[in-house]
């Protein structure tokens, strides 16, 4: 086995990345995570700090990222820096993704921790679309050998990559979310069944989880009636919010995994319906 370059060789093979090209992955790296320190940037590249916090001023300068002190964080997808070119649709799409996705980002990696401790090497499992979702496929990526049914092209393209067994079904490709929809998937979804399911939903309150699309509603549907276990994955900044589609009533949620309590009237509801509430710190 090839011996680990030593660190002098490391930094010498990152410093000599061209600027543009350094700078281009750092855009990447913080669009990607949604922050990212001088520190890591600096080790991450074989570069001097001071190096790092140029790259990151220029960056800045063009609109391309936002500086905080040590740190740079993803410019808002809505911004639009004067000079920079108009982004196409297809970014645009996937930029307002990213931005939903790093909202609440601590209390998603919390909740997605929480979840992934109940992941067993007997489970069969089957991942909804959201963003907090996303954040436990990532947790999930060290478990080896459980099955994966999703119908979340992001999900799978992860865990493609990882020791589980990645199962899609067919049906509609749907661009807002890169989720796959429509009766043949709710129908190849149907045909499991899952010893625990996780759902993410755009607002639960005392009368059930809503979500902004009807197309992947009728997955979780399919999710929730052919599984012995539904895990519902829900920030407390969507307690009280209503949607488009009702996705479920409480009384079909065995386990809701937040990161706060709900309020009183929320609490009493998913009491009354027997939902387990479990407060990831």
């Amino acid at each position: 086995m090839a011996k680990p370059p030593q660190a002098s060789a490391v930094r010498k093979s990152g410093a000599m990345l061209p600027a543009a090209v350094r700078q281009q992955r750092i855009v990447e790296l913080v669009r990607q995570d949604g922050f990212v320190k001088v520190s890591a940037l600096a080790a991450h590249f074989g570069i001097s700090p001071m190096s790092a916090r140029r790259d990151l001023d220029a960056l800045s300068r063009q609109g391309l990222i936002e500086r905080s002190q040590g740190a740079a964080v993803a410019v808002s997808a809505t911004e639009t820096p004067q000079g920079l070119r108009q982004l196409s649709d297809a970014e645009m799409r996937e930029q307002q993704y990213e931005t939903r996705r790093r909202r609440q980002i601590v209390a998603k990696q919390a909740i997605a921790r929480a979840a992934a401790a109940l992941v067993s090497t007997e489970d069969k499992i089957a991942l909804d679309v959201g963003s907090t979702v996303l954040t436990l496929a990532r947790e999930l990526v060290k478990h080896a050998g459980i099955p994966v049914f999703t119908n979340h092209l992001r999900v799978a393209s992860l865990l493609a990559g990882s020791r589980c067994l990645v199962l899609m079904p067919g049906g509609i490709v749907r661009a807002q979310e890169l989720s796959v929809c429509g009766q043949q998937a709710a129908d190849d979804a149907a045909r499991g069944w899952f010893t625990k399911v996780f759902i993410g939903v755009a607002g639960l309150t005392a009368q059930g989880g809503f979500d902004a699309s009807p197309q992947d509603t009728q997955i979780k549907r399919a999710y929730i009636e052919h599984a012995d276990q539904v895990i519902l994955l829900c920030d407390a900044s969507k307690f009280g919010k209503r949607s488009l589609a009702q996705a479920c009533k409480l009384e079909e949620i065995d386990l809701l995994i937040t990161d706060a309590a709900p309020g009183p009237e929320l609490a009493a509801a998913l009491d009354a319906a027997s939902v387990v509430v479990q407060v990831a710190t």
